[in-house]
């Protein structure tokens, strides 16, 4: 009697008021939204860099709970922009089996306003260049907003199929994203 005064029940009660103050942590943690913002893995801070070259004219972006369908795990992520349009991190195919995840601001209007390669692992000095150069970047969203074939930059081809088949994923999938409400 005496071990269940002093051991057990003391024990007990800990436990109890542990496991009730657990759960209402992840309840509060849930409904703040910060689980959405950390599941994402970039921070508004991140989004808001990535944006001034992806999509300067967004304003801010609205993380958008979205779920991909099967066919659709390259695309990670969709923001909705506050000025029309979106925001899309997917991965894309390049030489190195990661592949290549980059932003794509895509306008209302259906056209790529931008692209910014986030992360890669390209080879070095050959296609890691054409994933830190934001020229070639813009000019492969203005390439397929003409209606044109972008170019491939010689000995980085892979890398370069792999920007310009994330830009027309992006824009394509805007499209259907739009098409199913699931974005403005």
């Amino acid at each position: 009697m005496k071990a269940w005064q002093e051991i057990i029940k003391p024990t007990l009660v800990l436990v109890i008021v542990a496991s009730l103050t657990a759960a209402l942590l992840a309840l509060t943690y849930n409904l703040a939204g910060v689980a959405a913002l950390q599941n994402a893995g970039y921070t508004n801070d991140e989004v808001a860099a990535f944006a001034e070259e992806a999509f300067p004219s967004s304003g801010n972006l609205e993380l958008l709970s979205y779920t991909p369908a099967e066919d659709d795990e390259d695309i990670q992520y969709v923001y909705q922009a506050a000025n029309g349009g979106a925001a899309l991190i997917l991965n894309s195919k390049g030489y190195d089996a990661s592949g290549i995840t980059m932003m794509v601001g895509v306008t209302p209007d259906g056209k790529a306003a931008g692209v910014k390669v986030i992360k890669h692992n390209e080879t070095p000095g050959i296609g890691d260049k054409v994933c830190a150069d934001a020229n070639y970047q813009r000019s492969v969203a203005a390439s397929i907003n003409e209606g044109a074939e972008p170019d491939v930059t010689a000995g980085a081809s892979k890398s370069s199929k792999g920007i310009i088949n994330g830009v027309r994923r992006a824009v394509e999938m805007y499209g259907r994203l739009k098409k199913e409400g699931v974005v403005q």
